[in-house]
């Protein structure tokens, strides 16, 4: 994390790394399910889309998606993420 963001954030905790659009939204859905408030930087690596006539197409997903909540809430997104 940035370190302004890091000094300057509430949300501190990196509860979760997904990799991917599906396992992120799985994710977050989770969380607000359960009423867990959380922030998220997301890191893309290499190409994500290559060109063609009609426009960019997606290829595969290589984004990282990093999950922050407030240290209170670390126990909460934990149960959140492991309910089913």
């Amino acid at each position: 994390m940035n370190f302004f963001l890091t000094l300057f954030s509430k949300y501190k905790c990196l509860i979760y790394t997904a990799f991917g659009h599906e396992q992120y939204l799985q994710i977050v859905h989770k969380l607000s399910a359960h009423g867990v408030r959380f922030r998220t930087r997301s890191h893309s690596y290499g190409s994500n889309y290559f060109g063609d006539s009609a426009g960019m197409l997606p290829r595969d997903n290589r984004t990282q998606y990093d999950i922050y909540v407030k240290k209170e809430d670390v126990a909460k997104a934990h149960q959140a993420i492991h309910a089913r």
